[in-house]
């Protein structure tokens, strides 16, 4: 096989050319990233479930950045120096992130101890707290108007 130095540098410069990144996988990281940033217009909804101006900048930019190379870190973190982690849609697990993360499920199952001790509580019957039997309730009362009606009398 005789190849000319035009061939063999061709053949050198697609074996050391990077891949190019399938266009199926990069449009499948950039979709799971919209789902991770909040969008900058309303800071409320997560950029793949908004349709407005700045969501879809943030699409295109979250693109550029994927077909240059850059990992789904280096891109979140590109978009945490841009606009602050407000706008990541789970906050980062450090700082008040954390006390987050641990805050809130401690918070819901004391809130659920809490409240298993409050009916646990009120199904008890205490002494000295039991209503007065209807009957006798009645009959006290019948004997007290019998009373007082013969007093009028």
């Amino acid at each position: 096989m005789n190849m000319s130095l035009f061939g063999w540098t061709m053949v050198a410069l697609l074996l050391a050319a990077p891949p190019s990144p399938d266009a199926g996988a990069l449009e499948r990281e950039a979709r799971q990233i919209e789902t991770m940033l909040i969008a900058p217009c309303c800071w409320m909804q997560q950029v793949s479930e908004l349709q407005s101006e700045a969501s879809e900048e943030v699409k295109r930019q979250i693109r550029v950045l994927l077909a240059g190379g850059k990992t789904r870190q280096q891109v979140l973190d590109a978009f945490v120096a841009q606009y602050g982690t407000r706008i990541l849609a789970e906050p980062p697990d450090q700082g008040f992130g954390r006390l987050l993360h641990l805050g809130l499920p401690a918070a819901l199952v004391l809130g659920g101890a809490a409240l298993l001790v409050f009916i646990r509580r009120m199904g008890r019957r205490q002494p000295g707290m039991d209503p007065v039997p209807p009957q006798t309730a009645d009959a006290t009362y019948s004997e007290r108007l019998d009373e007082e009606l013969r007093k009028l009398d």
